[in-house]
């Protein structure tokens, strides 16, 4: 930005501030009067009635109900409550499956009005490129999507996706409009051990806020990563371990997801009223946004484990944008953006209407293109074969942690193959249990974080069809038995993202489900489970095109001479 464009954003600035001064003191007529409502106000703890008088998309004042005020439009509350619209201070968009003009189709009729997207998926694609068209297709989304930039790409060393960043791109990364700062730092051996390159990032975002992402780390591993730079972590599983991170000084983000589902567990601490904590999402997928909703969804089990209605509040509106430095979002006062949710009560917390500057919300129609980030898993597919080392352990997959165990080797009952998406003719195969998955093949293209294909069970045969299919969509989820697609939802957006309503995508994923389910599968959402088995810094064992990861001892699993076959050939 200029001197001059800056001068002329500051007189604009002024001007109009003046105007909410004048329409505060009656002088002028607004642009929206909400009369009747009772306002939480999470700052003070209360509820309390009040008319909110709106003009140029922010608050000008909030009146004694009745009070005698000027507008252009009217909204009758009708003792509605009126609550700041709420913020999800960490968020992959990618994770839903949406562009982001159809997630918010989703989120804004629960209540969502900003979120903070992480957006290393399509990032771990496709590049910088990929930050900037989260960003763009952000802006005509009809949220507030603002971003923060990945810190690991790729996320260690022991995977490859389709881009590598560096500190100086994302120093130049973090420049952008819109960015607030540096996603979650994934690899803390990196920093831990004073890895050149992981502290090279570390240095370009000096200054700025920084995510933490400290699964499993205690004791004095996580002073020594609190005192690297980090300012939060979403990664606390245990009251203990959220207690901790409070006590480092971090900000403490307790994640539910449709993957990892922390709030149950957590809400012994939330109910002690921590200054710097907040609710996050991480990662949810479409049919668990239609269906049980998203931040509306951990508000609802936040009061009904015991929290003050206004302190739950607080976890997704006030708290979250200090923590982000916006500093005009997150609470309904003067001067504020008027981002607001009219709810029919503070239990269920059915929302009636959501509006951000002013408006009724309306979710964008249009999405910018995203050329690239299809599958190419090379010639030598059609004839590739997917043994497992013998003396391999087992993973053990959970259906509500992202974590996985260790189990002995031949205990498995469903193998899983990952195989490299960008044409470099690596794939690795282990055993899984957990799953239940007894015939055919789930397959899919989003696998976090390199995004590389994965494949769930099936003979060799399965599992080249199901790669071939998922070349033919540009990305996506299959289910593949006999050879045969069953089920399928297109990805064509990076191979990550549907630009369907979130209806038909939910209904097409639905049918991969249900599919999945038909062959044995017991995971309630299988293909957000499976998208985190190749995450190589989440504990236990992972898969990647390269081997099985001992994320613990840090180390890929070696290979030894003797093999069994993984499955019986079609």
């Amino acid at each position: 930005m200029t001197a001059g464009e800056a001068a002329g954003d500051r007189a604009e600035e002024r001007t109009a501030r003046q105007r909410l001064v004048r329409v505060a003191r009656g002088l002028e007529e607004g642009d929206l009067l909400v009369r009747g409502a009772q306002v939480v106000q999470p700052a003070t703890r209360e509820v309390f009635g009040a008319d909110v008088l709106i003009a140029g998309g922010r608050v000008a004042a909030l009146l004694g109900a009745g009070a005698n005020a000027r507008a252009a439009r009217t909204v009758e509350a009708r003792g509605a409550y009126l609550a700041p619209g709420f913020m999800d201070a960490h968020v992959h968009i990618e994770s839903s499956l949406l562009t982001p003009a159809r997630f918010a189709a989703a989120v804004l009729p629960r209540g969502t009005t900003a979120v903070v997207a992480e957006p290393h998926e399509v990032v771990n694609v496709l590049g910088v490129r990929g930050m900037g068209w989260m960003l763009e297709a952000g802006q005509a989304s009809g949220l507030r999507v603002f971003g923060s930039v990945p810190s690991c790409v790729p996320a260690s060393p022991f995977e490859r996706g389709g881009a590598v960043l560096e500190g100086a791109e994302i120093a130049a990364a973090l420049r952008l409009p819109g960015v607030l700062g540096l996603a979650e730092l994934m690899n803390y051996p990196g920093v831990l051990n004073l890895e050149a390159d992981t502290w090279a990032v570390l240095d370009a975002a000096r200054g700025g806020r920084i995510d933490g992402h400290a699964a499993g780390v205690r004791d004095r591993d996580l002073q020594a990563y609190a005192a690297a730079g980090p300012h939060s972590d979403h990664e606390a599983t245990t009251p203990e371990e959220a207690r901790d991170r409070l006590r480092a000084g971090l900000w403490l983000m307790v994640r539910e997801g449709s993957a990892a589902r922390n709030l149950e567990a957590l809400l012994p601490v939330l109910r002690e009223r921590p200054r710097r904590a907040m609710l996050v999402s991480d990662d949810v997928s479409v049919d668990e946004l239609l269906a049980l909703g998203h931040l509306d969804r951990l508000l609802r089990a936040c009061v009904a484990g015991g929290l003050h209605p206004a302190d739950a509040v607080a976890l997704v509106t006030c708290n979250p944008a200090e923590y982000w430095g916006l500093h005009d979002l997150g609470l309904v006062a003067p001067g504020y953006h008027a981002d607001f949710v009219l709810l029919r009560d503070l239990e269920r917390f059915e929302v009636l209407e959501t509006f951000v500057g002013g408006v009724e919300a309306r979710a964008g129609t249009v999405t910018p293109p995203l050329p690239g980030g299809g599958v190419d898993l090379g010639p030598g597919w059609d004839s590739a074969t997917f043994e497992v080392p013998a003396h391999w352990p087992v993973m053990q997959v959970w259906p509500d942690q992202i974590t996985t165990g260790v189990g002995a080797p031949g205990s498995g009952d469903a193998r899983l193959v990952v195989a490299d998406r960008y044409g470099r003719n690596e794939h690795a195969a282990c055993w899984t249990s957990g799953t239940g998955l007894t015939g055919g093949a789930l397959a899919l293209s989003v696998l976090h974080d390199a995004h590389n294909v994965a494949v769930l069970g099936g003979t060799d045969a399965d599992v080249r069809a199901a790669g071939r299919a998922l070349e033919a969509l540009g990305g996506g989820v299959v289910v593949v038995a006999g050879g045969e697609v069953r089920a399928s939802l297109p990805l064509p957006y990076a191979g990550l993202m549907s630009d369907l309503p979130p209806q038909d995508a939910a209904a097409r994923l639905s049918e991969v489900t249900a599919a999945a389910r038909a062959l044995g599968c017991t995971l309630p959402y299988p293909v957000t489970t499976l998208s985190f088995l190749g995450l190589s810094v989440i504990p236990a064992l992972k898969l990647t095109p390269r081997g099985l990861l001992d994320v613990n001892a840090w180390q890929l699993l070696p290979r030894e001479p003797r093999r069994v076959s993984g499955g019986p050939e079609s």
